[in-house]
């Protein structure tokens, strides 16, 4: 499951417009926190630490705003606005979360194992989606979700979004039939495939009885 929540401490912000620029270059960006039944909050945090929590968490896992008047909000990452040429950040939107409703969270899939059908030379193994859509408690996001190519065993052979084993209390939002990784068969495999193919229609066609 997830490890513990990221947390930033944030303050309130009066600077504005276009004095933002001058906020910037003091080392701290400005912030805006919103949704989840509260008010919009104008806030701002120091640009090194709420770079590092972003990087952390990413879009996936929960970031504890704490605020210093007191407040302690659980929150997700919605918007990054980056320079064009830097990349330093400009301004991050967070989404205020309730910590007992589920939320959507986008996790990464991990692939562990090896394809026995690869073994063989005559398997190759292809990755599909690389993140899965969740319906799953803030608290409760995970890291990753690990899926074993140990069973794919023939060329043909799929995993999908449904085969996926989730943890309890979370749930698939990604299409059912969304192919996570599959067994094609090599070119090389074709090709000799191809080759006996025609050898044995040739040896069908010698094998006809002349009129």
């Amino acid at each position: 499951m997830a490890t513990d929540t990221v947390s930033l401490s944030v303050d309130t912000r009066e600077v504005t417009g276009k004095k933002v620029r001058a906020l910037r270059r003091t080392g701290i960006t400005p912030i805006h926190l919103f949704g989840g039944g509260g008010e919009s909050l104008t806030l701002q945090a120091e640009t090194q630490a709420l770079r590092l929590a972003v990087n952390t968490a990413g879009r996936g896992q929960p970031i504890s705003l704490e605020v210093a008047a007191g407040e302690t909000t659980l929150s997700f990452v919605r918007e990054i606005a980056q320079h064009p040429v830097t990349g330093e950040l400009q301004h991050v939107d967070f989404l205020r979360v309730d910590a007992n409703k589920p939320v959507q969270a986008e996790v990464p899939i991990t692939i562990v194992g090896e394809a026995p059908a690869t073994r063989g030379g005559g398997g190759q193994f292809l990755r599909g989606i690389r993140t899965v859509l969740l319906s799953v408690l803030p608290l409760n996001v995970p890291d990753e979700i690990e899926v074993s190519i140990e069973g794919l065993v023939n060329i043909g052979d799929n995993i999908r979004v449904v085969d996926l084993e989730l943890p309890d209390g979370v749930e698939a939002l990604s299409p059912p039939d969304q192919v996570i990784a599959r067994i094609a068969m090599t070119r090389t495999a074709a090709v000799e495939a191809g080759k006996g193919m025609e050898l044995e229609e040739g040896a069908e066609e010698a094998e006809e009885p002349e009129e």
